[in-house]
């Protein structure tokens, strides 16, 4: 799999979390309290994901542990979830 694929597949990971918190009415704030409750600044290791840049002025990217816990802090199945963005990206890539 390319680079860009990996990426694609985490911008569209992205897009689906913040789906989720915004139809579920919880803020930043809220969501990182219940994915990242030992976090010393929850709403900032959430809010990181979709606005914080690398030095080269790259994206975060998304780790794997972190979608499992927001999915799982909004009530998701993460397996299924991946599973669900893997098949996109498989019908996309035809």
């Amino acid at each position: 799999m390319k680079e860009q694929e990996v990426l694609d597949i985490e911008r569209a990971a992205l897009d689906l979390l913040l789906q989720y918190r915004k139809e579920g009415n919880l803020s930043e704030t809220e969501l990182g309290k219940l994915a990242f409750p030992e976090a010393a600044r929850p709403r900032s290791k959430v809010n990181a994901l979709w606005s914080v840049k690398t030095d080269g002025g790259k994206p975060l990217r998304l780790r794997l542990g972190d979608f499992c816990a927001m999915c799982d802090a909004m009530g998701k199945d993460p397996s299924q979830e991946l599973f669900t963005l893997w098949q996109r990206h498989k019908i996309s890539a035809k």
